[in-house]
């Protein structure tokens, strides 16, 4: 129910050109920056069963579904083709997410990851998503 919400949720209140809330911006996101949620009244964190396998064996993975890119000019029109926008990491990464979303501000090297590429690749994902930004 909280996926359907955010999924169907009107995207966040934006002054000026909302292509820049689909767009990332600022500086790119690295192992010695830190970073902040945006927007975290319109992201959920939800952890299921992991969609793309189809063997029985079904690995668990967080799934981060957000309003960013959804369209106000179709809100409530009743059109069944909502397309959902997130991203998807193994269930490892959840105390990092766990982090990003309890903090005003985190350095990326203090996420409880194993190795910095983790650490950076995930930061760079929820950038690029428009999930984050660098202070």
């Amino acid at each position: 129910m909280k996926k359907d919400f955010v999924m169907n949720r009107l995207p966040p209140y934006y002054m000026g050109d909302r292509a820049e809330l689909s767009t990332p911006g600022g500086r790119l996101p690295s192992l010695d920056s830190t970073v902040r949620l945006q927007f975290k009244d319109h992201t959920i964190l939800t952890v299921g069963p992991d969609q793309d396998q189809s063997d029985e064996t079904q690995e668990k993975m967080v799934y981060i579904y957000h309003s960013l890119k959804n369209r106000r000019e179709t809100h409530m029109m009743g059109n069944e083709e909502t397309e959902s926008h997130g991203l998807r990491f193994p269930l490892s990464h959840m105390d990092a997410l766990k982090q990003i979303w309890g903090h005003s501000a985190i350095p990326v090297k203090d996420l409880k990851l194993t190795t910095d590429e983790e650490k950076e690749n995930l930061v760079l994902s929820l950038w690029t998503e428009c999930l984050i930004q660098v202070v």
